[in-house]
């Protein structure tokens, strides 16, 4: 892990949101806000997510920049769907080497399918290929029927149409009314909160938002760090502090696998400084025991690893050795060192 100092030295707060995008991420991230007193007035919001809840992700961003005059956020890794919706609230994008944007096409769950979704493209896209293909089909019967024959051209036209009817007819009738209505109002949400967080920060290039809600052929597509400049007005790679606030996310995410039903939300300058009072303690502890009577038990210091102590200290303090005394301590009380990663609250 590196050293917490180079995270201390970028000029706002930081904030890690690790997880898919829920009403239960909105709740904890503005939690963690509120919580915040002494707030400065730009933050960094390193965004780790799949996906989500598109009306979460708009309270997030409005949110964000509802506490901070000035709202960054850097993509180490994965930030599709919900995600790329979360970062049209940012006024400027830190995307590392490795992060990739997603496609804005909502994910709609199967008919008839358990935990099974579907892009909100995909029909739209499959009505878009049947609208193209009757064309084709009506061109070249007309053409074969004019040109192999002496009929005439409205003659011709009629016959066409009729071939390129029942051609397309009963793939036509496989299409639900009801779940084209339900993709379209999909794809409408998507526009509509994009165009209102942009307006809010004018964080897009012209028809950007047009082609992240219609434009690219599947939920999955990359969109990396230079397709990204060109649809948002302020994107930038990492260097300086941000660099280090990369390089300090990545290894987050090599040593912790992605949460599950709950995201991971953490005010990381806060956690420093929770750290850097521990590692005080700890040295006090090493210089009272190296002064201790031989065979004396040292004092136990209120549980150090106490039931309320957040779990969060162990992805923001340094991978420092502890020290021999500590390191006997342990030994003597039978610790083991704690490598949970529970979300924090």
């Amino acid at each position: 892990m590196t050293n917490t100092m180079p995270l201390e030295s970028y000029d706002g707060e930081i904030f890690l949101y690790y997880g898919d995008i829920s009403r239960d991420g909105y709740q904890q991230i503005s939690n963690a806000y509120e919580a915040r007193i002494n707030k400065s007035g730009k933050v960094c919001l390193v965004l780790i997510t799949y996906g989500g809840d598109p009306d979460a992700a708009y309270r997030i961003a409005r949110a964000t920049n509802h506490h901070f005059k000035e709202v960054e956020i850097l993509i180490p890794d994965i930030c599709k769907s919900a995600g790329t919706l979360l970062c049209v609230g940012a006024k400027r994008l830190i995307f590392g080497d490795r992060g990739e944007l997603g496609p804005l096409d909502i994910q709609l769950s199967k008919p008839d399918e358990l935990h099974e979704s579907m892009s909100g493209l995909d029909i739209i896209q499959a009505i878009n290929a049947l609208q193209n293909q009757v064309l084709d089909s009506f061109r070249t019967y007309l053409v074969d029927i004019r040109l192999g024959s002496r009929i005439r051209t409205k003659t011709a036209a009629e016959i066409a149409t009729q071939l390129a009817d029942g051609f397309i007819a009963p793939i036509a009738a496989r299409i639900d009314p009801l779940t084209l209505g339900e993709h379209q109002r999909a794809m409408q949400i998507a526009f509509d909160y994009g165009q209102r967080l942009s307006s809010m920060v004018d964080s897009l290039n012209s028809d950007a938002l047009i082609k992240l809600v219609s434009s690219y052929p599947s939920h999955g597509f990359v969109i990396d760090r230079k397709e990204a400049a060109e649809l948002f007005k302020d994107v930038v790679a990492p260097s300086g502090p941000t660099e280090e606030i990369y390089t300090w996310a990545r290894t987050v995410i090599g040593k912790h696998t992605y949460p599950g039903s709950s995201p991971l939300v953490i005010d990381v300058k806060s956690l420093l400084s929770t750290a850097k009072q521990n590692q005080l303690g700890e040295k006090e502890n090493d210089h009272t025991n190296a002064e201790g009577v031989e065979g004396e038990t040292p004092q136990d210091n209120g549980d150090a690893e106490q039931k309320g102590q957040n779990d969060g200290n162990d992805i923001v303090k340094s991978d420092k050795p502890k020290s021999r005394a500590n390191a006997e301590r342990g030994k003597r009380k039978g610790e083991a060192p704690n490598k949970t990663f529970q979300k924090a609250r």
